[in-house]
């Protein structure tokens, strides 16, 4: 407990507000319904908008974090390397036994005949009609910049983070994808994989014999 209250305090720029979004995001799906969430969402819409927000909704893709871990091997940050990777696994795994369990009717699917009036969706995206919850895009983006917020040194990225991961979750609704609860979801499952896994390195560092703490401390401190 003690180890993820300091992990919480030290990356307060990120956590803060992925609590608001949290609690906000909560407040939404109690008052909303899913159709009323999606259509308010989804019918914000313009040219411009549907070019940006192609390249946006790739942030959540899994090449992307496959990336960022190929660079820390590259770098040779290999403990970073394989929390990165654990985290990644994880969130995949739990996905993928959400969308298939589950199996919820994508937007597309769920209005039926009334798709092509109220539904947009973007000519040159591929639109699936199955396996909805939770978004994986949403939960990767997620996992993948509350992964960023943690090792980097600057923590007041961690609020631009939390920001980037929201757009990547937002473009999910505007491309007709998937559905409000569906990302809101994904973003804790994300954030909760890389918490737990980050959690356990990090109790598993204060669980090692003081000699080996000392040592990696100094390590740690000495000059680049």
């Amino acid at each position: 407990m003690k180890t993820l209250f300091t992990l919480f305090r030290k990356n307060a720029y990120f956590f803060l507000p992925f609590l608001l979004w949290i609690i906000v995001g909560g407040v939404m799906l109690a008052t909303y319904s899913q159709r009323e969430l999606f259509l308010g969402i989804n019918g914000q819409h313009s040219a411009v908008g549907d070019v940006l927000i192609t390249g946006v909704t790739y942030l959540g893709d899994g090449i992307m974090f496959g990336a960022i871990l190929l660079l820390m091997l590259i770098m040779q940050k290999f403990r970073i390397f394989f929390i990165g990777l654990a985290a990644f696994l994880m969130t995949a795994i739990i996905v993928q036994i959400g969308k298939h369990y589950f199996n919820a009717p994508r937007p597309i699917s769920f209005f039926g005949d009334e798709a092509a009036t109220l539904v947009h969706t973007v000519k040159w995206v591929t639109v699936h009609s199955s396996c909805s919850f939770p978004s994986g895009h949403s939960a990767v983006a997620f996992g993948m910049f509350s992964f960023l917020s943690l090792i980097v040194r600057n923590k007041k990225l961690g609020a631009l983070f939390v920001f980037i991961a929201l757009t990547a979750a937002y473009s999910r609704i505007y491309l007709a994808q998937h559905f409000f609860a569906d990302v809101y979801v994904g973003s804790i499952v994300g954030t909760l994989c890389t918490i737990i896994v980050f959690g356990f390195f990090k109790f598993r560092d204060s669980t090692e014999s003081p000699e080996l703490c000392a040592e990696a401390m100094l390590k740690a401190n000495a000059p680049a």
